[in-house]
């Protein structure tokens, strides 16, 4: 009787070590969740979040994407060698775990491994980063950022998880051009080369989300990556609702048609929904718009006048009289929050007895005409027209020339106006003022509309980007902010804020200093 007990003993605890041996197995076969948000996505596979998207889909493919609309789509899909930090905005890693640089020109890069591509493609290497690179640069893509990777003098991949870039100058602020942003967004070549001449609605990424499927007239479907790097998301699918009419939004998430709204722009609809109890999720200042004059055009190459229409317009007081919640007048080019900001540069507070002083100067004692180009998409609006009436009390006639959006991005790219509207959101301000102020990226062809060349600035420019010191660089910086107030190829005129209203339950939007939000980030309670 005895041994018999113990023969039992020993079949039940076999049985039960045989029981833990499976469990264990199975608990190292499934996917590594690696986070929170693991953890939750395992919880409930099946959490769909419905977001108003404002206008038609022109295409996710991060060498040609264009509009933030379009940019929050792709943030999600792909991932950069870094990226940013959604609440500071500071640089972090990505698809790069580590990285290494003396001098600023030689910068090595220590890749993730285990990462994988969307699609089945297989595991990301340095391979697909040096492919990534090299077509943003060839021309037959025509990418508007590859002035953004000229700077690279080589690059190579020295093994399946490092790469090797010697740039031809050094650059202090290289992080953010091989970011989760534009060039920095790494695409695969086989998928590249099996989309064909639907690149752009066939993106493959390496990001939280992948593209289930688009319709250019209704909307777009994103699916989580179940072999996100990070482990799967909270939310299983993102259903992005093309709602163009903002009022319509309004109402669709007040019928619980959507739980989050992309960007609402107007003031009303921003107090209806604060009103009822929505979460208001916003971010403030995280772009400035400037007007740029074009300095081809004979009386905009006089300064005087350029400085005379800064004094002539008190940009602070028509955003609290049209816009309160959404734009503030701001008086630079670059956001106070960003490395390398000055408050030492000349500010043009609204004064037009100087300004018409300055006109009379100028050889404008009775002003002039002038022309802006503007999207029919918004057209003439109350901020247009109290700017207009401001222009008017000087004795400058200002007149709208409305054009289609296509139109009017290529109008601007073109530098083919006397005056037109830029907004440029960036995290890296030396992306700003490079773009703005250097004559290598003049009109056509780069964002330097105003055509502005003063070889003091670029000197001062070119010496801030390559110096290793951050204090040295930053009093270079400030430099060339107070040169480019002082010469005013741009005029500073709205910093802008962005509100993404949702219902109360949805949790993690945070809302970046490029206006996008990381999905990944984002749960439903």
């Amino acid at each position: 009787m005895h041994s018999k007990k113990w023969h039992l003993l020993i079949i039940v605890m076999f049985f039960l070590l045989v029981s833990a041996a499976c469990s264990t197995n199975e608990s190292s076969t499934a996917p590594s969740t690696g986070n929170a948000a693991g953890a939750a996505a395992a919880k409930n596979d099946h959490k769909t979040l419905k977001i108003r998207f404002y206008d038609d889909p022109a295409g996710f493919d991060p060498a040609t994407v264009f509009r933030i609309e379009n940019e929050n789509i792709v943030f999600n899909i792909f991932s950069g060698l870094t990226t940013y930090d959604s609440a500071t905005g500071a640089i972090i890693p990505d698809l790069a775990e580590s990285w290494q640089t003396s001098d600023n020109k030689t910068w090595t890069f220590k890749l993730r491994k285990g990462v994988q591509w969307q699609g089945g493609y297989g595991e990301f290497t340095s391979k697909d980063v040096l492919y990534t690179y090299n077509r943003n640069i060839d021309k037959k893509t025509a990418s508007p950022y590859a002035t953004d990777l000229a700077n690279i003098e080589t690059m190579e991949a020295p093994d399946d998880y490092s790469v090797k870039v010697v740039l031809k100058q050094p650059d202090g602020n290289f992080l953010h051009v091989v970011a989760n942003y534009h060039q920095g967004q790494i695409v695969k070549k086989e998928a590249i080369e099996a989309a064909g001449a639907q690149v752009k609605f066939k993106p493959v990424g390496t990001g939280p989300y992948a593209l289930e499927s688009v319709d250019v007239n209704s909307e777009i479907v994103l699916v989580r990556h179940p072999q996100y790097y990070k482990g799967p998301a909270p939310i299983e699918k993102l259903i992005f609702s093309i709602i163009k009419d903002e009022a319509t939004s309004t109402i669709a998430l007040q019928n619980g048609e959507i739980d989050l709204i992309m960007r609402a722009n107007k003031e009303e609809n921003l107090d209806t929904l604060s009103k009822a109890g929505f979460k208001m999720n916003n971010v403030k200042n995280y772009a400035n718009s400037l007007r740029i004059f074009n300095m081809t055009n004979p009386i905009l190459a006089d300064v005087r006048v350029r400085q005379a229409l800064a004094y002539a317009v008190d940009f602070n007081a028509i955003a609290k009289a049209v816009n309160p919640q959404l734009q503030a007048g701001t008086s630079s080019i670059l956001m106070d929050w960003m490395d390398g900001y000055t408050d030492k540069a000349p500010k043009y507070e609204y004064n037009p007895e100087k300004a018409k002083k300055l006109l009379a100067e100028a050889g404008y004692p009775n002003g002039f005409k002038m022309t802006q180009t503007n999207t029919s998409a918004t057209g003439i609006t109350d901020t247009l027209q109290l700017e207009q009436e401001y222009l008017k009390k000087v004795g400058v006639t200002l007149e709208f020339v409305l054009v289609d959006t296509p139109t009017y991005n290529k109008v601007r790219n073109d530098g083919d106006f006397m005056t037109a509207g830029r907004l440029l959101p960036a995290v890296n301000p030396d992306m700003i003022l490079f773009s703005y102020l250097h004559p290598n990226n003049k009109s056509p062809g780069g964002l330097n509309g105003a055509r502005y060349d003063n070889p003091v600035l670029t000197e001062k420019l070119e010496a801030a980007r390559a110096e290793v010191d951050k204090d040295k660089r930053k009093k270079l910086y400030e430099e060339v902010q107070v040169i480019a107030m002082t010469d005013l190829p741009y005029m500073p005129t709205f910093g802008s804020n962005v509100f993404w209203p949702s219902k109360t339950n949805v949790d993690g939007v945070v809302i970046n200093k490029l206006a996008q939000v990381d999905f990944y980030g984002v749960d439903i309670k």
